[in-house]
């Protein structure tokens, strides 16, 4: 079975709630044998604003491009 690369970008909000989901069911699909997933988590929004001084970092740009996939969660946050 392929492996396939999944970059997590929660954000803000509630994006890191629903990522949380998403592991979860790449966990259950990995187990099952229907899929298998590496995943890796970024930073994006105002998360990554407030730790690296901008929206997305270099490195997770980075990553973003090595990725088969990228699930963007909600950006924006109360600041």
């Amino acid at each position: 079975m392929t492996r396939h690369t999944l970059l997590l970008l929660p954000g803000d909000g509630i994006g890191p709630e629903v990522m949380a989901e998403v592991a979860q069911l790449a966990g259950l699909l990995g187990q099952a044998g229907v899929a298998d997933f590496a995943l890796e988590t970024g930073l994006v929004g105002g998360v990554a604003y407030d730790a690296h001084g901008q929206a997305i970092s270099d490195a997770d740009m980075r990553l973003a491009a090595a990725a088969d996939a990228v699930l963007l969660g909600a950006v924006g946050g109360p600041k």
